[in-house]
């Protein structure tokens, strides 16, 4: 296909079954860890009613069905492909889910690659004797983590033939898919091809060993930290995950990150329900990133309430709704940062940066209002090599993931 056949071609189908990445998705996804998710489903669920469910659901939500493609010189897109996602089952194991190693159950997960030709979703099916675990490997340059819940909520609703609200279809595939292999080479060059920071990404996320541990918070404990922050001083009003964060970076900071001066916490802040132009039920990406600064002496010197209280007001200054409308807008395509933004923002720096994430939401799919007969969420893995990741067990414990890529006391 030469250059003026691949004009016509993208002409013809953008918005239909190819949607451009955003220019944040386009210069951080390509060759980064994919999203992962693992849930536990009882015996009573077959294992093709779960496959049958998990396709049924991508047909709602058709930007789980697709493929990388490059369009441009460091531009990406995706493709609408009826063969976007990947499904694997495994041979069934031979424990029951109370006897079951979880860390070695995801390892079994079949990962997704963000690169031109690969698939953005894979299934894994690992059955066991009381029960089947699914694991979803999910590219984070396809969507994010609201995205993901929303349609892991769809595909329970499906298995227990429940409603449940449809996607919006502000970044939706609008045509049919095409098969994979009608799309031309020209749109998936291998990665040797690609740019020498995307190769350097995928050679490091590749190369990388990470350590994690969890920390355990009480209600209690949260009360006593807020109670105390407001007798420092009354303007400190914090919440839970902003304590969370304070607490973690004065402890885990010099073993997270050894080799800096400074540290750098990246909070995502999510634009759904803020953004006037975006749908709640927006389907891919919609969010950018707060980055506040500590050096390390001022995480020594600070005390946590403090560090939370910084937290607190970066946070609340990323959700105005007139810098969300100044920063961003709706294209046709989907949810867009202005191209000036990014010449001011940092880029994640694996050695400086700790990205913190409140999964606390997420815990389990009874929280979604389905009852306790489907199943839960096990683990969700995190896709930064130095991340803090809030989440919250069954029983309502909260707990922090803290990862590292150097051991952790």
């Amino acid at each position: 296909m030469n250059e003026e056949a691949k004009k016509d071609y993208l002409l013809e189908n953008l918005g239909k079954t190819i949607l451009p990445l955003s220019i944040f998705e386009n210069e951080m996804r390509p060759g980064t860890e994919p999203l992962e998710v693992l849930i536990f489903y009882k015996k009573k669920t077959p294992i093709q009613k779960l496959k049958d469910s998990f396709f049924k659901a991508a047909e709602y939500y058709n930007l789980f069905s697709s493929r990388l493609i490059m369009i441009d010189d460091n531009k990406y897109a995706l493709h609408h492909c009826k063969e976007g996602i990947n499904y694997h089952l495994l041979p069934p194991l031979n424990v029951t889910f109370d006897h079951a190693n979880i860390d070695e159950i995801r390892k079994m997960i079949v990962p997704v690659e963000t690169l031109p030709g690969e698939p953005m979703v894979a299934l894994t099916g690992i059955p066991i004797k009381d029960g089947v675990f699914g694991g979803i490997s999910c590219s984070h340059a396809m969507t994010d983590g609201i995205s993901l819940l929303l349609f892991l909520f769809a595909w329970s609703c499906i298995i227990e033939e429940k409603e449940f609200l449809p996607p919006s279809p502000q970044r939706l595939f609008k045509g049919e898919p095409v098969r994979f292999d009608e799309i031309d080479k020209a749109f998936i060059p291998c990665l040797s091809e690609l740019s020498d920071k995307i190769q350097n990404r995928v050679k490091y996320r590749r190369n990388v060993t990470v350590y994690s541990k969890k920390e355990y918070f009480s209600d209690d404990f949260l009360e006593e930290v807020k109670k105390k922050a407001k007798k420092e001083n009354d303007k400190y009003f914090i919440s839970n995950n902003q304590i969370i964060n304070s607490f973690l970076l004065k402890k885990y900071h010099k073993y997270i990150l050894p080799d800096t001066d400074s540290v750098r916490v990246r909070i995502p802040i999510n634009f759904r329900g803020i953004h006037p132009e975006i749908d709640p039920c927006y389907i891919g990406t919609a969010y950018f990133i707060d980055i506040v600064e500590f050096s390390k002496t001022e995480i020594n010197k600070l005390s946590m309430y403090e560090i939370a209280y910084r937290l607190h007001e970066s946070i609340t200054s990323s959700r105005n709704v007139d810098y969300i409308k100044k920063i961003s807008y709706l294209s046709d395509y989907g949810i867009e940062i202005k191209t000036d933004m990014l010449k001011n923002f940092s880029p994640y720096d694996w050695k400086r940066d700790i990205v913190s994430s409140n999964l606390t939401h997420l815990n389990d799919l009874e929280s979604m209002g389905l009852g306790s007969n489907v199943g839960s969420i096990v683990h969700i893995g995190v896709t930064a090599p130095s991340s803090f990741a809030m989440m919250k067990e069954k029983n309502g414990s909260i707990f922090a993931q803290i990862t590292s890529q150097y051991p952790l006391p």
